[in-house]
């Protein structure tokens, strides 16, 4: 089985990473202090789980709003949340920081008006970056869900004369809850591995997380041994946080009725109009101040583009489009592999095979990309190594998000289609192309756009590959900023976040027009 090989390779590589710090420290075990491992184990979970119940209120409110209500600029919208899950942690961080910081404009007005100012630095400003990225992105998911209800469904419902509780509860909430385990283990894990955020925002030692204490142990100290311990500490307990929560990834099945999309019959509501108006309103207040103070930032490229660059736009382009192609291929043949081992009795593979993805989120990219580098510079392949590299730990990091985009509509396709494209004989690429992609077409190219916005805002992989020859945007903006060039790093984070939005602007574009030729 294909999917089965492609997992057993991808934990055969990160096996063989964090094997190589261990080797790279001379077998010397590293002896922690237990008191410090509780602190930081602690904070970790707190903090990712007040981030995922924010995060999933915040989407699953924007997402009914947005189901409810059509108007001018919504396709806008949607392109500014799917900037506001895929821009660049540490654009994000310095984005908040001009707008919440101690000097930036929020508590400037604050103050003016002699209100108290907001702490942006320790758990407040981790959960409001958290939920900025995460919150968009469960918003995009849950609304995918929600406009794949077929148009049956709100013609009974208007017949009946349901009130708008009624609707919610027999129709929203079930459509909500099939996404909810497996959105909220993905939300929880990329929360407790999130990097930039806790190091930039944390405030001290008492905020740190898994992921700072690894990048501590391995650019402060050099100490691999404590790097791999820390790193294997996180793997064995997300792991087993996946292997608990396997059952709840199964998606219950969904309804095979085809309708065409009708107008929900609860959008008349007038308490539900002014309810969605405010939540419509408080997601553009978190996610418009930021962007437009990147956008602000950009005002430097207008007077001339740095000569380096063009190169380190060339380079993030080619990396980026290389890992978005094979985490894409990746999270469409595990899902098709999933399918066909429930569909052959086997169960409990297909539960692995779902799970599967998460797994490589639970992997420290800081750790797994220092051993890719001990196993290169061992092997002397430093730079041979280093594009490829970039390129497979870029796909792998974005292989949970894709695939949990793409994994709801191939088994939709596979619920309404697939006996009947068994009957034909339509296996492989005939099958993909003429039975799910229609289906798939707008969650696959939004996976697609994802995962190279995720890829173009890396800076930990590149930070130990990068060398005169490889230089990325992100690496070029830490340059500029180490070098107090602010106003250079302003510009690059400008261009970075604009790359994104033109990029989840086309793929808007070209996965609606597919689907609507489908």
């Amino acid at each position: 089985m294909p999917g089965l090989i492609l997992l057993g390779g991808l934990a055969a590589l990160v096996l063989a990473a964090l094997a190589s710090l261990f080797l790279a420290a001379g077998g010397d075990a590293w002896q922690g202090n237990v008191g410090y491992l509780v602190s930081i184990a602690g904070f970790t979970v707190y903090q990712a789980l007040l981030s995922t119940l924010l995060s999933l209120s915040f989407g699953a409110l924007v997402a009914l709003a947005l189901a409810r209500r059509q108007f001018p600029g919504r396709r806008l919208l949607l392109a500014l949340f799917g900037v506001a899950a895929a821009l660049p942690s540490i654009v994000a961080v310095f984005a908040f920081a001009g707008i919440y910081g101690r000097a930036g404009i929020a508590n400037t007005v604050l103050g003016a008006i002699g209100l108290p100012a907001i702490s942006l630095y320790g758990l407040t400003g981790i959960l409001m970056v958290h939920v900025f990225f995460n919150g968009a992105f469960a918003s995009r998911v849950f609304l995918a869900a929600l406009e794949a209800v077929p148009g049956e469904h709100w013609r009974l419902a208007a017949s009946l004369g349901m009130p708008p509780a009624t609707i919610f509860r027999r129709i929203d909430w079930p459509v909500l809850r099939r996404d909810l385990p497996a959105l909220a283990l993905l939300i929880f894990i990329a929360c407790a591995t999130s990097f930039a955020i806790p190091l930039t925002l944390g405030g001290g030692p008492g905020s740190a997380t898994f992921e700072v204490a690894i990048y501590q142990a391995i650019h402060s100290d050099a100490d691999f041994a404590r790097a791999a311990v820390l790193a294997l500490l996180q793997i064995a307990a997300m792991a087993l946080l996946v292997t608990l929560a396997a059952p709840l990834l199964v998606r219950p099945p969904e309804a095979a009725s085809v309708g065409r999309r009708l107008e929900r019959p609860d959008r008349e509501a007038g308490w539900l109009q002014l309810a969605d108006a405010l939540v419509i309103g408080f997601a553009l207040l978190l996610l418009l101040p930021p962007l437009l103070a990147v956008i602000h930032a950009g005002r430097t490229l207008m007077a001339g583009i740095d000569p380096q660059v063009p190169r380190a736009l060339v380079t993030s382009l080619v990396v980026a489009l290389a890992a978005a192609l094979l985490s894409l291929a990746a999270a469409l043949l595990l899902s098709r592999s999933r399918l066909s081992l429930t569909k052959q009795g086997w169960p409990r593979l297909a539960r692995l095979m779902a799970a599967g993805p998460l797994l490589t989120l639970a992997a420290p990219p800081l750790a797994f990309a220092a051993g890719l580098y001990v196993i290169a510079r061992a092997l002397g392949a430093t730079d041979f190594v280093a594009m490829p590299a970039l390129i497979l730990v870029n796909a792998m990091m974005a292989l949970p998000f894709v695939h949990r985009l793409v994994d709801p509509p191939m088994a939709l396709a596979e619920e309404r289609y697939g006996r009947l494209a068994d009957n034909l004989g339509l296996t492989g690429w005939a099958r993909l192309r003429l039975v799910e992609w229609p289906l798939l077409a707008p969650s696959a190219t939004a996976g697609f756009a994802l995962a190279m916005a995720l890829s173009l805002g890396d800076l930990g992989v590149v930070a130990l590959f990068g060398s005169q020859s490889l230089v990325t945007l992100p690496a070029l903006l830490y340059a500029k900023l180490g070098s107090y060039r602010v106003a250079e790093a302003d510009g690059i984070a400008a261009l970075l976040a604009g790359l994104v939005l033109v990029l989840f602007l086309v793929a808007g574009r070209f996965g609606g027009r597919h689907a609507r030729r489908g």
